[in-house]
Formats: structure tokens, sequence, C-alpha cells
């Protein structure tokens, strides 16, 4: 998941510093930790910010407090592709594997004078 500023459209890497736009501490800068699943409003944002007296203070608030919304990345569709492009490798591999091992059984067991029937039988037709 990640946080993206609707003002900008940009993505707020963990670690930055964000304003509160909205809510009772409108204009309060907290830094922003991680998202957070949240079992009725969707996600929460966690964030952080330094109390002289407290120390540093933890908080979750909902992304629209902070002018921002929560983008859910999608591994698995990158992780399919990639599945499906290995299974694509190893059936090729494995037809031009099976393919040599029968052209090799037919060198061995005919040999190289009996041709004329399997390139005649390809379609290539060689003159004597």
């Amino acid at each position: 998941m990640q946080l993206i500023n609707d003002a900008t459209a940009s993505v707020v890497e963990p670690g930055s510093m964000i304003h509160m736009v909205s809510g009772p501490t409108a204009g309060q800068v907290w830094r922003f930790e991680r998202v957070i699943d949240h079992e009725t409003d969707g996600q929460r944002v966690h964030v952080t910010r330094p109390h002289p007296k407290l120390g540093r203070i933890h908080r979750e608030y909902h992304p629209r407090l902070f002018g921002c919304s929560v983008a859910i990345d999608v591994h698995w569709y990158a992780d399919k592709q990639r599945l499906l492009r290995g299974i694509h490798v190893v059936a090729a591999q494995t037809v031009l594997l099976t393919l040599g091992g029968i052209i090799a059984w037919l060198v061995a067991e005919y040999g190289n004078a009996e041709w004329t029937g399997v390139l005649a039988m390809l379609g290539v037709h060689v003159d004597r």
C-alpha cells in the first residue's frame, strides 16, 4: 500500500513529514511511518511527532486528514506475469529438446543414408 498526496499526486515515502490539512489539529507536522489496515475504515496512517514532555507520540489517523489517499499495490499481477513467462520458457525448452531427441534417435536408428524419406515427409525434395 502506498500513501498518495492528492494535491501533488506523488507518493509519500515513509519517514517524510506530512501536514495535517483538516481536523482539530490542522497544520501540525507529523512523520509518516506506514499505512495500516483498519477493520472498519479500510486503512489508517501511522504517524509520529516529538513531544517535549512525552517523547515521541504515535497516532493513527485517516489519510483524508492529511489530504492523502491510499493506493493498493498489485504485486500478484507482476508475480503472475513472471510465473507465466517461466512456464512459457520451460514449455518451449521441452518442445525443442524433445524434437532434438527425436532427430537424434532418427539419425542413430536409420543413419545418414535414409534421410531422403524423412526430408520428403517434411516437404523437402532432394535430387540424387
